[in-house]
């Protein structure tokens, strides 16, 4: 045979193989695109798609990782999570031990085909973890003091949506206020402060004024308590944000700081009390859980017709005690406004279980006897068991019907 007839023979070979790889690669890709919809479908994931290709990216990037991990890291909520890593598990993608979620060697295989992943690790900021902040040796200080004084806090009030920021959080956030000019010569007004932040703002010297206002007074005792007993100087008052703010703080402040209601109406609500606070333009901070892409666009558009430009959002900036639910964090946003207008505030149901009413069934971890949490029992907090145990994990939740 000559050399033309020797070529043309290798070429029909290579065109057969690359045939057969393009359709061995397109029915891989079609069982992938089916495995992905399928999972979609059964977890009813409001983020889509998109949220499972988080999931599969963020544990090639950081197996073994736990599902608490995950949830932090993609901005799911944990039963979301653990229902995914669940079927993942099931179509033999992925494998589980002590160490937590990693991909077994034909699950590692199929997503570095389909999804094209290669990166196996993050790049983000070791020092910082994307906060873009660090602690120097004044807010380290600060961060030891606050520490013993967050131990005193009483529990929290779920039917309020309260949950505590951790000691290191508030720090943070004190930290980063102080670095983008918001704390040096300016008055400040927490609208509700459940996490503390006011204290180590306060600790920095750098504000001319600190008020708090919030609901509760447990907490605003605490405030007054530590503030006199460190002279930080902080002013408290009690006000229930359904209503607009007193006179006297209205159009008086540079900054204000917000970790509102987890619902829609109780984010706008308590930036509207922002808004007065400020008057026509300022800094507002924003603490808010991580939603799905619905909800997240109407919040986007609030703050748009508020007249805030959203100058920085941060995910995963503040952590929390014990809210596993929403994954222990949620994001931070610096918003700058300028001629601000408040909005239309359509009911007086601002907190989750207004809006979202559900009923949770717990068992003893002692004796294992089932209760049901959000009828007459409103809260678990409020629950010991006859058993006289006092630990209890959820078993199922179902909607609350009128």
């Amino acid at each position: 045979m000559n050399v033309i007839g020797k070529m043309g023979k290798r070429n029909n070979q290579k065109a057969k193989k690359n045939m057969k790889e393009n359709v061995d690669d397109s029915a891989s890709n079609k069982e992938f695109k089916i495995l992905i919809r399928r999972i979609v479908q059964k977890t009813k994931i409001a983020e889509g798609e998109l949220a499972i290709y988080d999931i599969l990216r963020c544990i090639y990037r950081n197996q073994p990782i736990s599902t608490k991990k995950i949830g932090q890291y993609t901005k799911l909520p944990l039963p979301i999570v653990s229902k995914v890593r669940t079927m993942l598990e099931g179509d033999k993608i992925l494998k589980r031990d002590d160490k937590g979620a990693h991909y077994s060697k034909e699950g590692l295989n199929f997503v570095e085909k389909n999804l094209g992943l290669s990166l196996k690790h993050d790049l983000k900021c070791p020092m910082c973890a994307g906060k873009t902040v660090v602690f120097d040796d004044k807010f380290e200080k600060i961060y030891k003091r606050h520490k013993d004084i967050a131990k005193e806090r009483p529990a929290v009030n779920t039917l309020i949506d309260q949950s505590f920021a951790t000691p290191e959080t508030a720090t943070y956030r004190a930290t980063i206020m102080a670095d983008r000019g918001d704390l040096e010569g300016k008055r400040v007004l927490f609208v509700g402060d459940d996490d503390l932040t006011s204290i180590p703002v306060a600790m920095s010297g750098l504000c001319k004024e600190i008020v708090v206002a919030d609901i509760d007074e447990r907490l605003l005792d605490m405030i007054k308590y530590f503030s006199k007993q460190n002279k930080l100087n902080i002013k408290t008052i009690k006000h229930d944000f359904r209503n607009g703010l007193p006179k006297h703080l209205i159009d008086k402040f540079d900054v204000v700081f917000t970790d509102p209601p987890y619902t829609l109406e109780g984010v706008k609500l308590f930036m509207n009390r922002g808004v007065e606070a400020l008057g026509s333009d300022g800094v507002l901070y924003l603490a808010v859980s991580h939603k799905p892409i619905d909800e997240h666009i109407q919040l986007q558009k609030n703050i748009l017709a508020m007249n805030f430009l959203i100058a920085e959002m941060l995910p995963g900036f503040n952590f929390y005690e014990g809210t596993e639910i929403i994954g222990n964090t949620t994001f931070l946003a610096r918003l700058v406004g300028k001629n601000l207008v408040k909005l239309e505030e359509k009911s007086d149901k601002i907190y989750t279980g207004q809006v979202k009413p559900v009923l949770r069934y717990y068992k003893c971890q002692k004796c294992g006897k089932i209760y049901e949490i959000g009828g007459k029992i409103k809260r678990i907090e409020d629950l010991t068991c006859d058993c006289k145990g006092n630990k209890f994990y959820m078993i199922k939740r179902s909607k609350l019907k009128d």
